[in-house]
């Protein structure tokens, strides 16, 4: 542990392990999968329900280990988290690679690679961030985020015209490359460069002098039996758990949307457009946060731009007017994880983060996952998308109206 005080702050340091972090994490397991998903479907002859489902199933299982992660979090140093997390994840990856059947490709997912995913992932960054920031958390937490966005840009574009259509790896092989790339550099790395909080080398939040207050910074520790009672906690849940539900179930479906038009080569550009103008939400909507915009607005505008994106799918005529579409549903949807961090950093201190986030997680999940196999069973039912996006666009309608409910003032926990 690093004890020596230094005029150099390392918090900004933090963000862009935390950026990386988020980039793989979710980069490997998620972004990918939506080109994956073309080959796998075909090679093992699944339906769609069943093509879709595995990201649900995978949601589920990791938000079910949340409530715990954010107790390890809030009690264990972050980077012993990550890196069990990190390993546990690499050796994931590299199993999906002896799978010979979708039953045992569901299991993997659903397991072990939701277990490292858990343990190594925005949860665990977010963290760490908000160990790092008071005054600036908006800012940071929006920065740091960003290796999720930016992973969505890469990763489909890497595995398909990269892996795929140059080195003519199978998804098998992709899966093994990614899993060594985690054990051997990404795990090690991780664990040598995180200082888990800002007294290990005699700093305090956002680099301040004095560390006058410290305590305070990190702010109230809210007991789960407190959190479940407050109200603040249960519209921030069903507010985002709406909002990632819809944004989960269109970059599901997207690529398959696009192959049935007749622009199957144009998939992994389509569904990466939505990348980039997330990576500018991020930052964006955590800087206008920061700078005291009413946090109800700023998701407000987030969920409408969201769902105008998703109205507009449909009209889309060339695969360029799609990308188009779904760089518009991005910068909306984007904003969606450090609006969320943010809010629950500010409403239940840094000192619970990692506890608030983690109990809220299954419910978040629980409609995170449920959008994608409903819109499934929906285009099965009509033989189109329009009724699934039409519904996904409503719920967003919803999301905007409870958001008004959350109280601005922070009520100060009391312990019964």
């Amino acid at each position: 542990m690093k004890t020596t005080s230094t005029d150099s702050f390392f918090g900004w340091r933090m963000v862009a392990i935390a950026m990386a972090v988020d980039f793989f994490a979710v980069g490997f397991a998620f972004q990918s999968y939506p080109v994956i998903q073309l080959q796998l479907e075909q090679e093992l002859e699944l339906t769609r329900v069943m093509t879709t489902l595995t990201l649900p199933i995978f949601m589920i299982c990791s938000a079910v280990l949340y409530p715990i992660v954010g107790k390890l979090l809030d009690t264990f140093p972050i980077n012993n988290v990550l890196s069990v997390g990190g390993l546990i994840y690499g050796v994931s990856l590299v199993s999906l690679y002896f799978t010979s059947n979708y039953l045992g490709f569901i299991l993997v997912f659903a397991v072990p690679l939701a277990l490292g995913a858990s343990l190594f992932g925005n949860l665990s960054t977010s963290k760490l961030v908000s160990q790092w920031f008071n005054e600036q958390t908006g800012r940071a937490l929006g920065i740091a985020a960003v290796g999720v966005s930016f992973a969505g840009f890469v990763l489909p574009l890497l595995t398909q015209y990269v892996l795929m259509d140059i080195f003519s790896l199978t998804w098998r092989e992709v899966y093994l490359s990614f899993g060594i790339f985690m054990i051997f550099i990404i795990t090690p790395l991780v664990w040598f460069s995180i200082i888990n909080h800002p007294k290990e080398v005699g700093q305090v939040p956002d680099g301040k002098k004095s560390d006058s207050g410290m305590a305070d910074l990190e702010g109230e520790d809210w007991a789960i039996s407190v959190l479940i009672r407050d109200k603040n906690f249960w519209v921030l849940s069903f507010v985002f758990a709406l909002q990632f539900s819809a944004m989960m179930a269109v970059l599901s479906h997207i690529t398959l949307y696009a192959s049935e038009k007749g622009w199957a080569s144009q998939a992994a550009l389509i569904f990466s457009m939505y990348a980039i103008p997330a990576m500018l939400s991020k930052i964006i909507f955590g800087w206008l946060v920061e700078k005291k915009l009413d946090p109800r607005i700023a998701v407000s505008i987030s969920l409408i731009l969201q769902g105008l994106g998703i109205v507009l799918i449909m009209s889309a005529n060339t695969p360029y007017q799609l990308a188009a579409i779904i760089a518009l549903f991005g910068f909306g949807g984007g904003a969606a994880l450090p609006l969320s961090n943010i809010l629950y950093a500010k409403a239940f201190t840094p000192r619970s983060f990692g506890r608030a986030r983690g109990l809220a997680q299954p419910v978040i999940a629980l409609f995170q996952a449920g959008g994608t196999p409903v819109a499934a069973l929906l285009y099965q039912s009509y033989g189109n998308y329009q009724v699934a996006f039409m519904l996904l666009a409503s719920l967003l309608c919803i999301a905007v109206v409870l958001i008004w409910f959350l109280r601005l003032a922070k009520p100060k926990p009391q312990e019964i």
